[in-house]
This record gives structure tokens, C-alpha cells and sequence, in this order.
């Protein structure tokens, strides 16, 4: 087993900023320490006692990598194949729930919430540990358990927030139950590491649903939309990120905010591109962590799921979903849930999953290959990822775009630090501005570049 002390992981991962706050590094038996919500909003872990040793279970300090996993994990089972953006797989869908209002109430087709219902039903777990409303005064979600599908359809939809696992993860240890996880990529290879470390998560945690991520946020994302919508920071109760309209394209959501303007209680919905800084491509208040992370599609779940961001589904409002099977237990109640007419799923070619979460493969592979040469030549520790460091795989334009990038992203927690301070949304605005023209102007020239690259190349194939 890989051991290194609570000081290693403090002054690599923790100081440097590669810590996601999941809480894996809290959650093994016997440690004591804090994980709390800092200054802008991330969750940072504190430990009583730094020269005791840790297992090997934090996702960014970890030399066990993605592939490694995946191959422990799946590649004994039948029919399992391996691509090289989405790992292993069995099976790979587009579609969504038929039956119930599991579509209607989650952010695309209801899988997520669908197949761990089921799972609950046949009696393959007991209970579900996954992103819930929180109860907490300032704080909107957090890690929760549910044993049955009310408790379960709380925790539906994409939930753009800081959470972690360690309190909710003290409460599976006392009990003898099997659970199934819920996560985004980093978030299900902790919780991996914790179970190849620790017989007791190991004995209790049996399933794992994946999500497909763009990036963590900070608490001050969800702040950003409310304040500029005239709902104080201070003042916000409650976020809906994926709105869904009765009609019109899957990607033209919404988001609802619930809390207090002038003093009384008010719901505030409005598309989702109508808000600044909702373009993801911006990165405001992402954890710096997330730009040294190289899985897109969890692949460490025995299930993943995303939405389908293809131009054959985009038009449904409904939402449908990017499904990944790796594991043979899931791929059956799939196989009868399709079989039954209650999920309506087409397979779907691998490559055209990787379609669907392009710009997510560009930054985390091309991207990164760049964003790591750059640490790599001045010197500066930085997570082992699965590409090689290079300073020359990327055009002029996409350098820039990343520094634009990373610039964006660590403008934001100090921008916003400073509108809280000085009690004024615009400071924020202003502070950023000119750095989201730079953004824009270079990324609509770089989408004009492409296009014409295209038209040449078809006119040369003629």
C-alpha cells in the first residue's frame, strides 16, 4: 500500500491548489481534522496531525491513474471493451426514461435517478449516498443518504456546488448496509481509493454511478446568478441549475433561484444565457483542480451518465442522456428496462459519446498536455495525468485560450471576494470584463478558423 503523510498531501495537493475538498483524506479510519468551506467558497481539509501517515486515497495525489483503475475494476467481464476517451465499456446509449416523471424531474433523460431506483427495488443496495438539498444554514447541497425513491428523486438534477463526502461517510461506518455512490469523476475514483484501502467501504459500498463533468464550482457560482438577478449572497435559498421549458432546444434551460429581494421570498426563473458568467468555457469560480483532472466521463463507475449534446437530440426539451455500462449487473437491468419499453435507449457508437462532450476531451487532453508542460518547465509540482507534457502540441490561438482560461478562473474568486466585500455585484463585473472580451474575441476567431479549415478541406475532396 502507498502511504505518505498528511504534511506530503498539504504542501503538494492542498497548498498548491489541486485539492477537489471531497473529503477521501478525512474518511479513513481513525483521522481527525476539518473540512470546511473557505474564504471563496471551496471546501479545504485540515488535519490534526500532519506527520501521521494517510493511505493512498486523494484522486490528485494518487499514483494510480484512471486506466489502471478500469482495468482492476472491469476488464475480467464479458463483452468488455475499451476506448480511449471513455475507458472501459460494455455498452454505450442515448435515450431516457419512458415511464413516471423520472425525465421530467431530472436535468436530461432520468437515468441517474431511474437506475438507482432500481437498484434499490431489486435489493442490490440498501441505500443511496448522493447530492441532496442541505438543511444547513448557507449551505444548498451537500452528501446525503436516501433508502427509498422520495428520498432519492430529492437528489435528481445536476447540482453546480461544493460538497464533500467525509461527515456523510463517518455515518456508513456504523452501519452494516450496501450503498450505491453517486459523483463526479474525481469524487467516484476517491471513493474508489477509499474502498481498495479500507475493508469496511469496501464491505459497504457496492455501485457506482458516475457523472459527466465540466468542472467543479465554487458556492460563489450559484451567489454570482442570484445577486445579479437582485438576490443577495447572503439572502439566497435555493437553486434549480437545469430548468427545463416545455419546448425549444435541450441545451435553452433555465435557472431558478429561490430567496429574498426587498425583503420578501421570490422565485426568479430565466434562461440560463440570459445570467453573466453562465458560459461555461469561462470557468468563473472553478476549482483550479479541475484543470488537472484528464476524465470526462467517470471512469471508474460501473455506469456513467451525461447528457446527450448531439444534433439528432438536441431539439427534445425533454433532455436525453449519454449512458456508459461497465459493469454486467447494470448492463441487465438495462437490457430489461429497454425490453420492457420503460427506458427508450439507442446504442450508440462510442465515437459518438466522444462528440457529445468535445469541448470537455479538448481542455481536459490537448488542453492539459499544455497546461502541464508549462508547470513542468518552471519547475512546479503537478498531479501525475495520463498525457505527456508539451509545449508544441497547441496553434498560437489555443495557448492563448488557455491562459485565457486560467486566468478567467482565478480572477473570479478574487473578483468576487472583492464585490463581497465592497457589497457591490458590479465590482465583480467590471473586474472581469475585459478579460471575458479577450475570451471571446479569441474564441470566435479560433470556431471562424475551423470552419474555414473545414469548407477548404471539402472543397480539395471534391
Amino acid at each position: 500500500m502507498n502511504m505518505h503523510s498528511y504534511r506530503d498531501l498539504k504542501e503538494k495537493v492542498i497548498d498548491n491548489g489541486y485539492c477537489i475538498g471531497c473529503g477521501a483524506c478525512l474518511s479513513a479510519d481513525g483521522v481527525n481534522g476539518t473540512n470546511e468551506l473557505d474564504s471563496y467558497g471551496m471546501f479545504k481539509p485540515s488535519f490534526n496531525d500532519l506527520d501521521a501517515p494517510i493511505s493512498d486515497v486523494c484522486p490528485f495525489f494518487t499514483s494510480r491513474n484512471e486506466s489502471e483503475l478500469g482495468e482492476m475494476l472491469f476488464s475480467g467481464f464479458e463483452g468488455i471493451k475499451q476506448n480511449e476517451f471513455l475507458g472501459y465499456y460494455i455498452e454505450t446509449y442515448a435515450g431516457y426514461v419512458r415511464k413516471d416523471d423520472f425525465r421530467k424531474r431530472g436535468s436530461s433523460g432520468g437515468f441517474v435517478t431511474w437506475i438507482l431506483s432500481r437498484l434499490l427495488e431489486e435489493r442490490l443496495i440498501d441505500a443511496v449516498i448522493h447530492v441532496k438539498p442541505s438543511g444547513k444554514k448557507g449551505i444548498l447541497f451537500e452528501y446525503g443518504i436516501s433508502s427509498d425513491l422520495e428520498e432519492l428523486r430529492k437528489g435528481a438534477k445536476s447540482k453546480y456546488y461544493p460538497v464533500e463526502f467525509s461527515e456523510v461517510l463517518a455515518e456508513v461506518r456504523k452501519t452494516r448496509k450496501k450503498y450505491a455512490f453517486v459523483g463526479v469523476p474525481c469524487f467516484v475514483k476517491a471513493m474508489r481509493l477509499l474502498c481498495i484501502n479500507d475493508k469496511e467501504f469496501a464491505d459497504r459500498v457496492s455501485s457506482f454511478v458516475g457523472l459527466v463533468c465540466g468542472h467543479l464550482k465554487s458556492s460563489r457560482f450559484s451567489e454570482m446568478l442570484a445577486w445579479q438577478k437582485g438576490v443577495k449572497p447572503e439572502d439566497l435559498r435555493g437553486i434549480d441549475f437545469r430548468w427545463k421549458y416545455p419546448s425549444g432546444p435541450a441545451s435553452e434551460y433555465g435557472i431558478k433561484i429561490s430567496g429574498e429581494k426587498n425583503g420578501e421570498m421570490v422565485t426568479i426563473t430565466e434562461k440560463a444565457n440570459s445570467f453573466y458568467g453562465y458560459n461555461w468555457g469561462y470557468g468563473f469560480f472553478k476549482y483550479k483542480a479541475c484543470d488537472y483532472c484528464d476524465d470526462v466521463v467517470s471512469e471508474t463507475a460501473d455506469v456513467s451518465v451525461g447528457d446527450a449534446w448531439l444534433p439528432e437530440y438536441l431539439n427534445d426539451s425533454g433532455g436525453t442522456n449519454v449512458v456508459i455500462v461497465r459493469n454486467p449487473v447494470i448492463k441487465k437491468i438495462v437490457d430489461l428496462g429497454i425490453k420492457e419499453s420503460t427506458l427508450k435507449l439507442d446504442v450508440l457508437d462510442p465515437e459518438e459519446i466522444v462528440k457529445s462532450q468535445e469541448g470537455g476531451f479538448r481542455h481536459r487532453k490537448d488542453l492539459l498536455v499544455y497546461r502541464i508542460a508549462l508547470l513542468k518547465n518552471h519547475g512546479i509540482w503537478f498531479p501525475q495525468k495520463r498525457v505527456e507534457p508539451s509545449l508544441d502540441n497547441l496553434d498560437i490561438r489555443y495557448r492563448k485560450i488557455t491562459f485565457l482560461r486560467t486566468q478567467l478562473a482565478e480572477k473570479s474568486h478574487l473578483a468576487f471576494k472583492e464585490a463581497l466585500r465592497t457589497d457591490d455585484f458590479e465590482v465583480f463585473q467590471e473586474q472581469m470584463q475585459s478579460l471575458v472580451e479577450k475570451y471571446d474575441s479569441l474564441y470566435k476567431r479560433s470556431f471562424a478558423s475551423k470552419a474555414l479549415s473545414k469548407i477548404k478541406r471539402f472543397f480539395r475532396s471534391e
